[in-house]
């Protein structure tokens, strides 16, 4: 009886995972989507938070019928016990990205708003923050690291949740002014997909080197000025073409952060 319990259950969990693959993929209206994250929040956040820990919470249960009872249990026990490791793990990260925000005084040059990354939207250039129109967060509001780096921007806000565009995102709208330190230009960036940006119409005769390092630039007032970016990865120049054409790593990496903020002003 508790193995065809703990099937359903798991079932269902699946279930309204591929339902959000649907939502997500359909384009139906704001309202339908914000409902559905509300219900799915708890089982957006296992799958982003535990990973591979879920998935393997999954092989018992499945094999449970080649399992004795004293055995299913013991293992059950143990997936509460990690479970419990995890949550203070999660607890411990969280205290250290607020002290790396206290250490370098972000709290005195904006007001923030502290998120968690409740996980991706589709594709890798989309993610979604656990912080929306309660917590103050509204359309366009900057979103960066305790690093002081830059990710991307509130996108669409629902009361309890947000989407934030990556800087990578290759939309029309995303492109926003950079500062490169040799140069004294402002140059406008793009996204390019893959975690990376372009740099747009970039004269020939302006010297670049690889490695150097881009921030924002308050032109256009999308974001505040001297955020990190990335740094410059390639640079191409030709006879035919007018400009040089400049790739942009991104500092951010979506894999090794879970905690981020969202500047509500500046």
């Amino acid at each position: 009886m508790r193995f065809n319990i703990g099937k359903r259950k798991v079932i269902i969990i699946a279930l309204v995972f591929l339902l959000f693959l649907f939502l997500n993929l359909s384009g139906l209206s704001k309202e339908v989507r914000e409902v559905f994250y509300n219900i799915s929040y708890p089982v957006q956040k296992v799958f982003w938070e535990k990973g591979s820990v879920v998935s393997n919470f999954f092989s018992p249960i499945f094999n449970a019928k080649n399992l004795n009872k004293e055995n299913y249990e013991l293992k059950y026990k143990n997936q509460e016990f990690i479970q419990q490791l995890i949550f203070l793990q999660g607890l411990e990260e969280e205290n250290k990205t607020l002290r790396q925000a206290l250490e370098i005084n972000l709290q005195k040059e904006f007001k923030l708003v502290f998120s968690e990354i409740i996980g991706k939207d589709i594709g890798e250039d989309f993610i979604l923050i656990n912080k929306g129109a309660k917590d103050g967060v509204l359309e366009g509001m900057p979103v960066i690291t305790s690093n002081k780096i830059l990710v991307g921007r509130i996108k669409e806000v629902y009361e309890s949740f947000s989407k934030v565009i990556l800087l990578s995102n290759k939309a029309k709208e995303n492109s926003f002014y950079v500062k490169i330190h040799s140069l004294d230009i402002s140059i406008k960036a793009k996204g390019k997909g893959g975690s990376k940006l372009s740099l747009e119409m970039v004269p020939k005769d302006q010297e670049l080197l690889r490695g150097e390092i881009v921030r924002t630039d308050i032109l256009g007032g999308i974001f505040p000025k001297d955020l990190l970016i990335g740094e410059i990865q390639k640079v191409e120049k030709n006879d035919v073409e007018p400009f040089q054409k400049v790739e942009i790593s991104l500092f951010f990496d979506i894999k090794e952060c879970n905690y981020l903020f969202v500047i509500s002003e500046f």
